[in-house]
């Protein structure tokens, strides 16, 4: 197990594609700060100015770093399958399910990797652009949440790509899925119209208002953090029997 990871990460580090989706998720998070401060900075927009606080509790959602950390999981975990060297790994005496968990920990890494970049790139940015004072809320409990929603969707696109293994298909489903899976939930909740319940609200996709907003309570945001956990585990099961039971 020790070999394969080293293989993997040393694949992970040499992957070209993990430098760019990084540098183009950093781009798009200063354009959106760029952006933030022109609008705060111009009176007809009445936008209150924002901190580096601030900013950096909507570093994912300015980066679109779920959907560009989606694609980045895909391209690396289906290089193996595309160029047909997991046939090789097989052939060295690795098991299916060390390959499996190798490659998780691997795309985990990458993930936190690329989050740690982005909010760093982030805070740094908007202390510069940006000067006030920050509003006061539970900055640390957001972040980690933030943190874990991630990694949840990174186990889904993991997931998923184990299961198809070919990069365009993966990288459809892996942009689109979370969206129609949400859809989906939305016209449950709208035909049950129960009350003061939303299925909606306990989908990934139903998370990411209240990580980003300060005056989310701690109940809802430990909802979040639980769920989280919870859908990690249930996308690495699920994707490892599935892929258990594949022929290659």
């Amino acid at each position: 197990m020790n070999n394969l990871l080293k293989f993997e990460f040393r694949k992970l580090f040499r992957q070209k594609s993990f430098y760019i989706c990084t540098a183009v998720m950093l781009a798009l998070s200063f354009v959106g700060l760029l952006l933030n401060k022109i609008f705060a900075e111009n009176t007809d927009f009445n936008t209150a100015m924002p901190t580096a606080k601030s900013a950096l509790i909507f570093a994912i959602s300015s980066s679109n770093f779920t959907m560009i950390c989606g694609i980045f999981v895909v391209l690396f975990v289906c290089a193996d399958y595309d160029q047909q060297t997991i046939k090789n790994i097989y052939s060295r005496g690795f098991s299916r399910s060390s390959v499996y968990f190798a490659k998780y920990i691997a795309s985990v890494i990458a993930t936190v990797s690329m989050l740690a970049v982005t909010f760093l790139f982030t805070y740094v940015a908007g202390a510069v652009m940006f000067v006030g004072t920050a509003e006061t809320g539970n900055y640390v409990g957001l972040i980690s949440g933030q943190i874990l929603y991630c990694i949840a969707y990174s186990a889904f696109v993991f997931a998923l790509s184990l299961v198809v293994k070919k990069v365009g298909i993966s990288i459809a489903l892996a942009i689109l899925g979370p969206s129609l899976i949400g859809t989906v939930i939305n016209l449950a909740d709208a035909v049950l119209k129960i009350e003061n319940f939303k299925i909606g609200s306990y989908w990934l996709g139903g998370f990411i208002g209240d990580l980003t907003s300060l005056s989310t309570d701690t109940a809802r945001l430990a909802a979040c953090i639980v769920l989280s956990l919870i859908y990690t585990a249930i996308f690495v099961v699920a994707g490892y029997l599935i892929n258990r039971r594949q022929e290659n």
